[in-house]
């Protein structure tokens, strides 16, 4: 199989996609709610298809997140909406096939009330206050947050000013990232039930986001017991939204070995992969599971992408044998937040995509070219290029 593949290259396992899908359902249904996918993740074609099969729905960000899923999923899927930014024109172009939008806050909804279709269900999204990602960068709860209508201030609004929330049905929070448990979950859906009894009350539906990863939890009574709060309590219509759950273990992005020298105190081994391909390691700057990786190792070495920059790198790996030019090196959980951030710095082309089969075959699916770059570029006549 390894041969098949091109380097570098972004590769979609249909065995462990279809197993973490199964999983979200299984745990979806147990608990009674609805089970979206969010785009964002991973939008990549032979993703959307499978995904497809397993949810209720699609928990789109972005005018082209909703006209693809549209396109390639059919209308048999509820298509929800939810973003800081949305424009009349979003809202003419989809009408009534978009059944859910969350507006961001009330100043917007205000503005955009007489836009959307009498047959979108409406919700807001609000900020628990309850903040559990340890950088601001990715805490939709910090200080002053740009995301939702905090809780206080609505609890404040239902009371005070209740026309302003005339037509809205359901609300939405989404507070964490990449949790393996859900104490937290727990804890922010008693904070919201204590917070505004009176608001769930009055409405139909509630999204509980995403952030979690489901495949990594041990114990699912937490988030059972979360969901309980708002479909027994307060009989409210429940919707999940996973989107790196779904789809993190699934991808690899495959590379080789083109260079190796001596750096002061370990090797180095320059690859044909960048982090343009994975660039949560540079947003994050962590060390991603790279197949083979043993603690201790007798030959180590830093492994390094191929542009200019001096920061593309993504660690210090050891393993059993020595690297030679031209070996394989596998970088695993890459399903999610990879090809849909990568890009093309240095003019570095992006990952061709392959989807291994259920049978274990693998097809190539797409492959980056010079025309795409130079497209990007503004050029309108390839051929003179």
């Amino acid at each position: 199989m390894a041969d098949k593949i091109e380097t570098p290259a972004f590769v979609m396992d249909e065995n462990t996609l279809q197993s973490d899908l199964a999983l979200l359902r299984n745990v979806a249904d147990q608990a009674s709610c609805k089970l979206l996918y969010s785009p964002k993740a991973c939008s990549l074609s032979t993703v959307l298809r499978s995904v497809a099969r397993k949810v209720d729905g699609f928990a789109c960000s972005s005018p082209f997140e909703l006209r693809l899923v549209d396109q390639l999923c059919g209308g048999s899927h509820s298509l929800h909406l939810v973003s800081p930014l949305i424009k009349r024109e979003t809202l003419a172009a989809f009408g009534e096939r978009l059944n859910y939008l969350t507006v961001n806050s009330l100043s917007q909804w205000e503005r955009l009330r007489g836009a959307v279709s009498s047959e979108t269900k409406v919700g807001l999204r609000v900020n628990p206050q309850r903040s559990f990602v340890r950088d601001p960068r990715y805490d939709p709860c910090q200080q002053n947050s740009k995301l939702g209508l905090s809780i206080s201030r609505l609890a404040d609004r239902f009371e005070t000013a209740p026309a302003s929330l005339r037509g809205i049905t359901g609300l939405h929070f989404h507070n964490n990232c990449d949790s393996t448990d859900f104490t937290s979950f727990l804890e922010t859906a008693r904070h919201i039930r204590d917070v505004i009894p009176k608001v769930l009350r009055q409405i139909e539906w509630i999204n509980l986001g995403g952030g979690y990863l489901f495949n990594l939890v041990a114990d699912f009574a937490e988030f059972y017991a979360a969901v309980a709060i708002f479909r027994e309590t307060f009989g409210l219509e429940v919707f999940i939204e996973p989107g790196a759950a779904a789809v993190q273990r699934c991808g690899t992005i495959e590379a080789t070995v083109h260079d190796i020298f001596d750096g002061d105190d370990v090797q180095i081994a320059i690859l044909d992969t960048t982090v343009n391909h994975m660039s949560e390691v540079f947003e994050f700057q962590f060390e991603p599971d790279v197949l083979g990786h043993v603690d201790n190792g007798p030959y180590s070495y830093i492994l390094a992408g191929c542009t200019c920059l001096a920061g593309d790198t993504f660690g210090q790996y050891s393993f059993d044998r020595a690297l030679t030019i031209g070996a394989k090196i596998t970088f695993l959980n890459m399903g999610a937040y990879t090809m849909s951030k990568a890009h093309r710095f240095n003019g570095v082309s992006l990952p061709t995509i392959y989807t291994r089969r259920l049978d274990g075959s693998v097809d190539e699916i797409r492959t980056d070219s010079f025309d795409d770059f130079a497209r990007h570029a503004g050029v309108t006549d390839i051929a003179a290029a």
